[in-house]
């Protein structure tokens, strides 16, 4: 029989060796397992030791000598269930620490229309998301695209609430925008735009090449989301 195929079932290379050589010796003290395995004797009780704590081995006195026996092969199937038993049990729990380290706080930067474009359609993957600040130029950087996320919002019905400036009320990306708008007074507006969705926050600067700070964190975007909250009261239709 391959060893390899109990190394696979938990086995490491020696305790399988020992574990196959008392299959067929039926019985054997540590000094004959040692001269048919070819493993030193220091090596053998201590593999011996981890065999007996797995169940697969045991062992009687006979003339104030420890005579080792094999258990029947089902033992190992039974350690298995055992093992997928506690798996079941503890799955709970790991998926916890998963799920808190996942969300733990994390930044991404997105450069160029591109990047923008990767932004806004991740957005879409949520059911509503409120944004404020300035339009920008994002119109005209977005172009296409602008429209193609209009489009898809509109399509999943989701829902936007949007506070610009004043001076942002008429232009064209207001118009075509599937939202609902407030305005405030410009002196209020921030140059920038500012999306949160789920536990995402953007921040996006209308440069040249515009640039979006990406942060995913709960706490941040409910920060952000308050602080919008407080605004909406405040702005107009």
């Amino acid at each position: 029989m391959e060893i390899t195929k109990l190394e696979q079932l938990g086995l490491n290379k020696n305790e399988a060796k020992i574990y196959l050589a008392l299959l067929e010796l039926t019985e054997a003290q540590a000094g004959k397992l040692s001269k048919k395995t070819q493993i030193n004797r220091t090596t053998i009780y201590d593999s011996l030791e981890r065999l007996i704590e797995k169940g697969l081995v045991s062992y009687t006195i006979q003339a104030n000598k420890k005579v080792f026996h094999p258990t029947k092969p089902e033992k190992i199937l039974e350690n298995l269930r055992l093992q997928e038993k506690i798996a079941q049990e503890i799955l709970p729990e790991l998926n916890s620490i998963l799920k808190e380290t996942i969300e733990k706080e994390e930044s991404d930067i997105h450069k160029g229309r591109k990047g923008i474009r990767s932004v806004l359609f991740d957005i879409l993957n949520y059911k509503e998301y409120v944004a404020f600040g300035s339009s920008g130029n994002f119109l005209e950087i977005m172009q296409h695209d602008f429209e193609i996320f209009q489009k898809r919002k509109k399509e999943l019905k989701i829902k936007a609430r949007v506070i610009l400036g004043e001076s942002d009320r008429e232009t064209e990306s207001v118009k075509k925008a599937f939202s609902i708008f407030r305005f405030i007074p410009d002196e209020f507006s921030s140059p920038t735009t500012t999306f949160v969705y789920g536990n995402s926050t953007a921040i996006i600067i209308w440069g040249e090449t515009p640039i979006a700070t990406v942060i995913q964190s709960k706490d941040v975007a409910f920060s952000y989301l308050n602080h919008f909250n407080l605004m909406w009261k405040q702005a107009k239709p």
